[in-house]
């Protein structure tokens, strides 16, 4: 099922990589991981993409700006 999902979501994976300065393994593994956490319970599996599309958007853009140094005044 993963290589499916992967083979379908491939094109936002690397979209989502380059727009939170993130690796392409590190968003596959969190993209997987959080379609895993919301499949079971999705009514509408078409919108499963964009959900998890939205999650690891969130959890990486936190990640990223956790790292940022913190500007001086």
């Amino acid at each position: 099922m993963d290589a499916q999902i992967l083979a379908q979501e491939r094109c936002v994976i690397e979209l989502l990589a380059r727009e939170t300065d993130s690796t392409i393994a590190k968003v596959r593994e969190i993209f997987l991981s959080e379609y895993a956490k919301i499949a079971p319970h999705a009514h509408i599996t078409s919108f499963l993409p964009l959900l998890t599309c939205n999650r690891v958007r969130a959890i990486l853009g936190g990640e990223n700006k956790a790292n940022e140094p913190i500007a001086k005044p």
